[in-house]
C-alpha cells in the first residue's frame, strides 16, 4: 500500500475519532440511535460523499429520526453544521493563541479561523434562506465547504503533520456542506 493510501486511511480514522470526540457525550447518547435511519435520512445520505458518516452526523439531533419533512431535515442539518463548525473554529482559534503552538504554524491557523468564520456565516445564511430562496440556500451550503478547502490548503503548506485533528474537522466541514447541498438540492428539485 502506498504512503498516500495510508495517509488517507489515517485521516479518515482521525476524522471519525474527532467526530465522536467533538459530539459524543452522555447527553447525545439518546440522539444517536443504533437503529436503521429513516427513509428520508437514508435517501439524503445515499447522495452524499459518505453514507456511513452522514447518518450518524444527522442523527446527532434527537429530532432527526422522527423527521419526515425534507425542509425540517435541512434546518436540522444546517443547525448541526453551524454547531460543528463553530466548535471547530473555537478549537483552531485556541490552538492559534496557545503559547505551546509553534510560531510558524500560527499564521496558517489564523487563516483557518478566518475560513471557518466564513463557513459559519454561509451555513447561517443557508438556514435563513430555506423559506425564501432554496437556490441561494443551496449555493450557501456548497460555499460553506470552501472553508475546509482553504484551511486544508494553508495547513498543507506548513508541512506540519501533527494537525491531524484539524484535518479531520476539515473533513466534517466538507461533509456537512455536502449534506446541506444535497438536501437543498432535493428541496429545489
Amino acid at each position: 500500500m502506498d504512503s498516500h493510501n495510508i495517509f488517507v486511511k489515517q485521516v479518515a480514522a482521525a476524522a471519525i475519532a474527532a467526530f465522536f470526540l467533538v459530539f459524543w457525550s452522555p447527553s447525545t447518547t439518546n440522539a444517536i440511535t443504533l437503529n436503521s435511519p429513516s427513509s428520508l435520512v437514508a435517501n439524503v445520505c445515499r447522495k452524499t460523499i459518505n453514507y456511513a458518516e452522514c447518518v450518524p452526523a444527522l442523527q446527532l439531533d434527537s429530532r432527526t429520526p422522527s423527521t419526515s419533512d425534507l425542509k425540517a431535515l435541512a434546518r436540522i442539518a444546517l443547525e448541526i453544521a453551524v454547531a460543528n463548525t463553530t466548535n471547530s473554529k473555537a478549537f483552531i482559534q485556541e490552538l492559534a493563541e496557545s503559547k505551546s503552538t509553534k510560531p510558524s504554524l500560527k499564521p496558517a491557523l489564523r487563516q483557518c479561523v478566518w475560513a471557518y468564520e466564513g463557513s459559519v456565516a454561509s451555513f447561517n445564511s443557508a438556514k435563513s434562506e430555506l423559506d425564501e430562496d432554496i437556490s441561494s440556500a443551496n449555493y450557501d451550503a456548497k460555499v460553506a465547504g470552501d472553508g475546509a478547502v482553504t484551511c486544508e490548503t494553508v495547513l498543507n503548506s506548513t508541512e506540519a503533520d501533527e494537525l491531524t485533528e484539524i484535518k479531520a474537522r476539515n473533513y466534517f466541514l466538507s461533509l456537512y456542506s455536502n449534506i446541506g447541498s444535497v438536501i437543498t438540492d432535493k428541496l429545489g428539485g
